[in-house]
Protein backbone atom coordinates (compact mmCIF):
# COMPACT_ATOMS: atom_id res chain seq x y z
CA UNK A 1 0.00 0.00 0.00
CA UNK A 2 1.24 3.47 -0.90
CA UNK A 3 0.68 6.19 1.69
CA UNK A 4 0.70 9.79 0.51
CA UNK A 5 1.34 12.40 3.18
CA UNK A 6 -0.70 15.45 2.16
CA UNK A 7 0.19 18.78 3.70
CA UNK A 8 0.02 22.51 3.03
CA UNK A 9 -0.86 25.52 5.10
CA UNK A 10 -3.84 27.56 6.11
CA UNK A 11 -5.48 28.89 2.93
CA UNK A 12 -3.44 26.68 0.59
CA UNK A 13 -6.36 24.50 -0.51
CA UNK A 14 -5.25 21.26 1.11
CA UNK A 15 -8.85 20.41 2.03
CA UNK A 16 -9.88 20.81 -1.61
CA UNK A 17 -7.18 18.32 -2.65
CA UNK A 18 -8.17 15.90 0.14
CA UNK A 19 -11.80 16.08 -1.04
CA UNK A 20 -10.69 15.32 -4.59
CA UNK A 21 -9.01 12.13 -3.39
CA UNK A 22 -12.13 11.12 -1.46
CA UNK A 23 -14.31 11.66 -4.55
CA UNK A 24 -11.99 9.30 -6.41
CA UNK A 25 -12.42 6.58 -3.80
CA UNK A 26 -9.09 7.04 -2.03
CA UNK A 27 -9.33 6.75 1.77
CA UNK A 28 -8.19 9.97 3.49
CA UNK A 29 -7.12 9.74 7.13
CA UNK A 30 -7.53 13.23 8.61
CA UNK A 31 -5.18 14.03 11.50
CA UNK A 32 -7.30 17.00 12.62
CA UNK A 33 -10.40 14.81 12.93
CA UNK A 34 -8.42 12.26 14.95
CA UNK A 35 -7.17 15.02 17.29
CA UNK A 36 -10.75 16.28 17.66
CA UNK A 37 -11.90 12.76 18.58
CA UNK A 38 -9.05 12.31 21.09
CA UNK A 39 -9.85 15.61 22.82
CA UNK A 40 -13.54 14.82 22.90
CA UNK A 41 -13.72 11.19 23.96
CA UNK A 42 -10.36 9.50 24.57
CA UNK A 43 -10.14 9.15 28.36
CA UNK A 44 -6.40 8.47 28.40
CA UNK A 45 -5.57 11.57 26.31
CA UNK A 46 -7.95 13.79 28.30
CA UNK A 47 -6.48 12.57 31.58
CA UNK A 48 -2.90 13.28 30.46
CA UNK A 49 -3.83 16.75 29.22
CA UNK A 50 -5.64 17.63 32.45
CA UNK A 51 -2.62 16.42 34.42
CA UNK A 52 -0.33 18.60 32.25
CA UNK A 53 -2.48 21.75 31.93
CA UNK A 54 -5.00 21.65 34.79
CA UNK A 55 -8.76 21.29 34.98
CA UNK A 56 -9.31 24.80 33.60
CA UNK A 57 -8.91 23.38 30.06
CA UNK A 58 -12.10 21.34 30.53
CA UNK A 59 -15.50 22.42 29.31
CA UNK A 60 -18.71 21.89 31.27
CA UNK A 61 -19.22 18.53 29.56
CA UNK A 62 -15.86 17.14 30.75
CA UNK A 63 -14.34 17.29 27.28
CA UNK A 64 -11.26 19.33 26.47
CA UNK A 65 -12.27 22.88 25.56
CA UNK A 66 -10.12 23.48 22.48
CA UNK A 67 -10.36 27.27 22.78
CA UNK A 68 -9.12 27.23 26.39
CA UNK A 69 -6.32 24.81 25.50
CA UNK A 70 -5.42 26.94 22.50
CA UNK A 71 -5.00 30.02 24.67
CA UNK A 72 -2.59 28.08 26.91
CA UNK A 73 -0.35 26.92 24.06
CA UNK A 74 -0.61 29.58 21.34
CA UNK A 75 2.21 31.85 22.54
CA UNK A 76 4.00 29.30 24.73
CA UNK A 77 6.48 27.08 22.92
CA UNK A 78 7.08 24.79 25.92
CA UNK A 79 3.35 24.26 26.43
CA UNK A 80 2.87 23.53 22.71
CA UNK A 81 5.67 20.95 22.78
CA UNK A 82 4.15 19.32 25.86
CA UNK A 83 0.76 19.12 24.12
CA UNK A 84 2.37 17.58 21.03
CA UNK A 85 4.27 15.01 23.12
CA UNK A 86 0.93 13.83 24.52
CA UNK A 87 -1.25 14.00 21.40
CA UNK A 88 1.01 13.18 18.45
CA UNK A 89 1.92 9.60 19.45
CA UNK A 90 -1.80 8.83 19.84
CA UNK A 91 -2.53 10.33 16.40
CA UNK A 92 0.21 8.24 14.76
CA UNK A 93 -1.02 5.12 16.53
CA UNK A 94 -4.58 5.76 15.35
CA UNK A 95 -3.57 6.52 11.75
CA UNK A 96 -1.35 3.44 11.58
CA UNK A 97 -4.22 1.32 12.89
CA UNK A 98 -6.64 2.74 10.30
CA UNK A 99 -4.07 2.20 7.54
CA UNK A 100 -3.55 -1.42 8.60
CA UNK A 101 -7.32 -2.00 8.45
CA UNK A 102 -7.46 -0.45 4.97
CA UNK A 103 -4.56 -2.62 3.79
CA UNK A 104 -6.33 -5.67 5.21
CA UNK A 105 -9.45 -4.67 3.24
CA UNK A 106 -7.42 -4.52 0.02
CA UNK A 107 -6.79 -0.78 -0.38
CA UNK A 108 -3.69 0.01 -2.41
CA UNK A 109 -3.46 3.74 -1.70
CA UNK A 110 -4.36 6.02 1.18
CA UNK A 111 -3.76 9.66 2.04
CA UNK A 112 -2.66 10.99 5.41
CA UNK A 113 -4.01 14.55 5.63
CA UNK A 114 -1.69 16.18 8.17
CA UNK A 115 -1.39 19.99 8.31
CA UNK A 116 1.94 19.86 10.19
CA UNK A 117 3.28 16.70 8.51
CA UNK A 118 6.85 17.99 8.16
CA UNK A 119 6.96 19.97 11.41
CA UNK A 120 5.91 16.93 13.46
CA UNK A 121 8.09 14.34 11.72
CA UNK A 122 5.06 12.42 10.43
CA UNK A 123 6.73 12.22 6.99
CA UNK A 124 8.67 9.19 8.23
CA UNK A 125 5.38 7.25 8.30
CA UNK A 126 4.43 7.93 4.65
CA UNK A 127 5.88 6.95 1.27
CA UNK A 128 5.58 10.34 -0.43
CA UNK A 129 5.09 13.93 0.71
CA UNK A 130 2.64 16.01 -1.35
CA UNK A 131 2.52 19.73 -0.64
CA UNK A 132 -0.37 21.95 -1.72
CA UNK A 133 1.32 25.25 -2.49
CA UNK A 134 0.22 28.83 -3.17
CA UNK A 135 2.24 32.07 -3.06
CA UNK A 136 2.23 33.70 0.38
CA UNK A 137 0.31 36.79 -0.81
CA UNK A 138 -2.50 34.63 -2.18
CA UNK A 139 -2.49 32.50 0.98
CA UNK A 140 -2.99 35.65 3.09
CA UNK A 141 -5.78 36.96 0.84
CA UNK A 142 -7.64 33.63 0.94
CA UNK A 143 -7.51 33.39 4.72
CA UNK A 144 -8.53 37.03 5.17
CA UNK A 145 -11.57 36.44 2.94
CA UNK A 146 -12.53 33.11 4.49
CA UNK A 147 -11.88 33.47 8.21
CA UNK A 148 -12.57 37.15 8.90
CA UNK A 149 -9.34 37.52 10.85
CA UNK A 150 -7.08 40.55 11.02
CA UNK A 151 -3.91 40.62 8.94
CA UNK A 152 -1.83 40.26 12.12
CA UNK A 153 -3.80 37.14 13.15
CA UNK A 154 -3.46 35.61 9.67
CA UNK A 155 0.28 36.23 9.57
CA UNK A 156 0.67 34.70 13.06
CA UNK A 157 -1.18 31.55 11.97
CA UNK A 158 0.88 31.23 8.81
CA UNK A 159 4.09 31.72 10.80
CA UNK A 160 3.01 29.01 13.28
CA UNK A 161 2.62 26.52 10.42
CA UNK A 162 5.88 27.21 8.65
CA UNK A 163 6.53 28.52 5.16
CA UNK A 164 4.89 26.82 2.17
CA UNK A 165 8.06 27.59 0.21
CA UNK A 166 10.10 25.59 2.75
CA UNK A 167 7.59 22.73 2.59
CA UNK A 168 7.68 22.84 -1.19
CA UNK A 169 11.44 22.20 -1.16
CA UNK A 170 10.91 19.04 0.92
CA UNK A 171 8.05 17.68 -1.19
CA UNK A 172 8.07 14.70 -3.52
CA UNK A 173 5.08 16.22 -5.34
CA UNK A 174 3.93 19.87 -5.39
CA UNK A 175 0.34 20.74 -6.24
CA UNK A 176 0.29 24.38 -7.39
CA UNK A 177 -3.12 25.62 -6.23
CA UNK A 178 -2.60 29.26 -7.19
CA UNK A 179 -4.83 29.02 -10.27
CA UNK A 180 -8.41 27.89 -10.72
CA UNK A 181 -9.90 24.78 -9.16
CA UNK A 182 -10.01 23.31 -12.67
CA UNK A 183 -6.24 23.79 -13.05
CA UNK A 184 -5.65 22.05 -9.73
CA UNK A 185 -7.91 19.18 -10.78
CA UNK A 186 -5.95 18.80 -14.03
CA UNK A 187 -2.71 18.41 -12.04
CA UNK A 188 -4.36 15.81 -9.81
CA UNK A 189 -5.79 13.89 -12.77
CA UNK A 190 -2.36 13.78 -14.40
CA UNK A 191 -0.82 12.38 -11.20
CA UNK A 192 -3.77 10.01 -10.76
CA UNK A 193 -3.12 8.47 -14.19
CA UNK A 194 0.42 7.62 -13.10
CA UNK A 195 -0.75 6.01 -9.86
CA UNK A 196 -3.50 3.96 -11.48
Amino acid sequence: MITIGLTGGIGSGKSTVASWFQKHGVPVLDADKIVHHLLKSDASTISKLVHAFGTEILGENGEINRAKLGVRIFHNEDARKLLESIVHPRVVESMKGERAALREAGARLCVWDVPLLLETGFQKFVDEVWVVWVPRDLQILRVLARDKLSLVEVEARIAAQGSLDDKRRLADVVIDNSGSELETERQLEELWRKYR
